[in-house]
């Protein structure tokens, strides 16, 4: 009788474990920051922004200093139209990786998103002052002509028309010639700039 109490208990345990260890297998558990933030990239890459997002969190779950999974949070959430979350990923990726260009540029779309723009033209600027070609190393569509599409924004948006229209004619359309002291001058750029979000 004894015999049999044990042995139905070391069966019992068998089928724990083994139960266990296949559940593991069949949820995808037990993955490391690292690989959760790989499978983010992965799906940003493939347009599953919150997919990207739903694995960045998750990394940081497991490793709130793994801070790639900031800077990926960012840019997911930033796509999904969050810029506030996307600000707060970034500036926390930053604190950490201060020399970042990929992530400068997204904090200053973000800004652009939230219509900051003092703090739009500082982190643009620094983007292009420090690569003046830029391009965001997980989407080559993504680049320094968006980062100066909204530094151009952001000066006319704080009436600094002048850097504006400099902006526009460096890197959009050298012809493009208005006199940013007049009224229809401004007028002239800021249809110019709505153009280029628009084009």
């Amino acid at each position: 009788m004894n015999k049999r109490y044990f042995l139905l208990i070391a069966v019992l345990c068998s089928l724990l474990l083994l139960a266990y260890g296949c559940g593991d297998d069949d949820d995808g558990g037990g993955q490391s920051a690292q690989e959760l933030i790989d499978q983010g990239w992965a799906k940003f890459g493939a347009g599953d922004n919150a997919g990207a997002s739903a694995d960045f969190n998750a990394a940081l779950g497991l490793d709130p200093e793994a801070y790639e999974a900031y800077f990926g949070l960012g840019w997911a959430e930033l796509r999904l139209s969050h810029a506030g979350i996307a600000e707060d990923a970034f500036v926390t990726y930053l604190a950490e990786k201060a020399s970042s260009n990929d992530a400068k540029a997204g904090l200053a779309l973000a800004y652009d998103a939230q219509d900051k723009f003092d703090d739009v033209i500082n982190a643009a600027e620094e983007v292009l002052a420090a690569d003046p070609t830029w391009t965001f190393s997980h989407d080559s569509e993504t680049n320094y002509l968006d980062v100066a599409l909204v530094l151009a924004y952001g000066y006319y948006m704080t009436a600094d028309f002048s850097q504006s229209l400099a902006i526009v004619q460096n890197y959009f359309d050298p012809g493009f010639s208005v006199n940013p002291d007049t009224p229809e001058g401004r007028q002239q750029l800021a249809d110019k700039v709505h153009s280029l979000y628009t084009g």
